[in-house]
């Protein structure tokens, strides 16, 4: 704790402050006790994609499958074309217990789910992290369907490198736009968000999130899949017919 928690590496950020010396005050008794410990040199790594692929067997009769790659860090100028290639495909499960945004119109529940009756569940996976980032799918179905369930989940990725029509990309966009400003309607929710940007910026970006967002086009999503695609897959197995689903050699060929 003494090497990680320093105060070098601390950001304490407060709202509704009526007497900022008062403030101060009850963080120095709070945390007081942190000492100016010296940071032993530390330097952060950078991590390093690998890629590959695992299985592990379970006494199940579905099988799920999840296939990424390594995408973006949260610099990058396509991190926003990754929310919303994630806002095309959206999320799908066979049965859902009701609530708000239910049936909402995306690839998992229009290309994935209805066209195919052995599709129990599909969702796009997308995350961001100082140095690297992950994009894929997850798809789950019966053991006995378990190849198949692969060639759906490679199909829809090859699809993000065909052309996004204006009516479904505008509508990704209002979608994800409203999530973000949902999701940051309380005020501390908002005062997280300040400290996350100050840490990883060093300066205050969410204001300009629907801007960039609004920016996003067709050609810079193909773009990017295109380059995601061409990487190397990182493949997870789970289930009872992990053998049926073909290997990240196949995988790498059937998407380039």
């Amino acid at each position: 704790m003494m090497d990680t928690i320093t105060p070098k590496k601390c950001l304490i950020v407060a709202s509704g402050v009526q007497n900022h010396a008062e403030y101060v005050g009850l963080v120095k008794e709070r945390l007081g006790e942190m000492l100016a410990v010296p940071e032993h040199m530390y330097e952060r790594k950078a991590s390093e994609y690998i890629g590959g692929e695992y299985r592990t067997w379970t006494e199940s009769p579905q099988t799920n499958i999840t296939l990424a790659f390594e995408s973006c860090p949260w610099a990058h100028d396509d991190v926003h074309a990754f929310y919303v290639m994630q806002q095309l495909i959206g999320a799908a499960t066979a049965f859902s217990s009701g609530g708000p945004g239910k049936g909402m119109y995306c690839r998992a529940i229009t290309n994935m789910m209805q066209q195919n009756d052995f599709v129990d569940s599909a969702s796009a996976i997308n995350s961001h992290f100082t140095d690297s980032g992950l994009f894929g799918l997850n798809i789950e179905g019966p053991g006995s369907h378990s190849a198949e369930l692969m060639s759906v989940l490679l199909e829809e990725l090859n699809r993000l490198k065909e052309p996004v029509g204006d009516l479904e990309l505008a509508r990704a966009k209002n979608i994800l736009k409203m999530n973000v400003l949902m999701a940051m309607e309380r005020q501390d929710e908002r005062l997280e968000e300040i400290a996350r940007n100050f840490m990883t910026y060093g300066n205050l970006t969410f204001t300009q999130y629907c801007d960039r967002i609004d920016a996003v086009t067709s050609s810079q999503i193909n773009a990017a899949a295109t380059r995601l695609l061409s990487g190397k897959p990182t493949l997870l197995v789970t289930g009872g017919a992990i053998n049926l689903v073909p290997g990240v050699t196949d995988v790498h060929r059937q998407l380039n």
